[in-house]
């Protein structure tokens, strides 16, 4: 029974990432990267101090030091920005599946930076990972997509970003990073909407990606919709992932979270009439079942 609950709450918080990240790809037509940065964490702060004023938890949202939660900030608000501002550019999927290289790379790095040993199984599912790039990026030809390299870069923040989390974070609340995080965030949403209509950008490489080159708009109607509607999928995908590993063991919800592939090339297909070509989709797979085993084999070692 259980079980079924920790699959039925991923498959919510899946399909909510999903729905949050088709909306900001729609929000990049005409809305800004920072004022979305901005505006969310502003809301994800006043959800957080208002409950934990409210049930007297305040010591569960700030943390005990700040030099590495800050750090853990960092490398996560770099994840989230690269992975957005190649939004207007490639398909959801295919940067979705990029994006979840990144249990390759805490494999990696959890090898190098924290000493942990690497069996020949993950190593193995490292390489069939780093194929499965290879198959959707296809370096080395000429329709290479160099677009797609900016969530690929985004896995590897929000890989070190775990590692910081695992290797330094571990006696930390677990929502004071959560709250540290969005005080960044909302830092570098303000600090960005302040400076770029300021900076000396021409209007030839504005054009390039308004998205990420914006700084203030006007909140149409439209904008507060989307913004709205990110922040309200936002919340419900996360707390359905807290609550789908608070349901049943690590290994068995892990790869659940695979499920949001699914949606985003479902929402690529009835929104933006995308179809994944065969490479594609191949590559996908091939991440998919790297992603698996490792976390099979991450939840095992933790047994041991």
């Amino acid at each position: 029974m259980q079980d079924k609950t920790a699959i039925l709450f991923m498959f919510l918080a899946t399909f909510g990432f999903a729905i949050q990240d088709a909306v900001v790809k729609i929000l990049s037509v005409t809305g800004s990267l920072w004022q979305l940065m901005l505006l969310r964490a502003f809301l994800v702060i006043f959800i957080l101090v208002t409950w934990s004023k409210s049930f007297g938890a305040t010591s569960k949202i700030i943390p005990v030091g700040w030099f590495w939660p800050i750090l853990r900030g960092i490398f996560m608000s770099c994840a989230y920005t690269l992975f957005y501002a190649s939004l207007p550019f490639v398909s959801l999927s295919e940067a979705a599946t990029c994006f979840f290289t990144a249990p390759i790379f805490v494999c990696i790095f959890s090898s190098f930076l924290l000493n942990e040993a690497i069996g020949w199984r993950r190593f193995s599912a490292v390489g069939i990972g780093f194929l499965g790039v290879i198959l959707i990026i296809q370096p080395g030809t000429t329709i290479i997509n160099f677009i797609l390299f900016l969530p690929l870069l985004a896995g590897i923040c929000y890989a070190l970003a775990v590692i910081i989390t695992r290797g330094f974070c571990r006696k930390q609340p677990s929502l004071s990073l959560t709250f540290s995080h969005n005080i960044l965030y909302a830092c570098i949403g303000f600090l960005m909407v302040s400076l770029l209509p300021i900076l000396p950008f021409n209007n030839e490489i504005r054009s390039t990606n308004t998205f990420f080159f914006m700084g203030w708009v006007s909140l149409t109607q439209e904008i507060l919709l989307l913004i709205g509607a990110t922040s309200i999928t936002h919340i419900i995908a996360m707390s359905a992932t807290i609550r789908a590993y608070q349901t049943a063991e690590t290994s068995f919800v892990a790869p659940l979270e695979y499920f949001y592939l699914v949606f985003a090339s479902i929402i690529d297909f009835f929104v933006w009439k995308v179809v994944l070509g065969p490479s594609v989709t191949v590559g996908m797979v091939l991440v998919v079942i790297s992603g698996v085993i490792i976390s099979a084999r991450e939840d095992m070692k933790k047994d041991r």
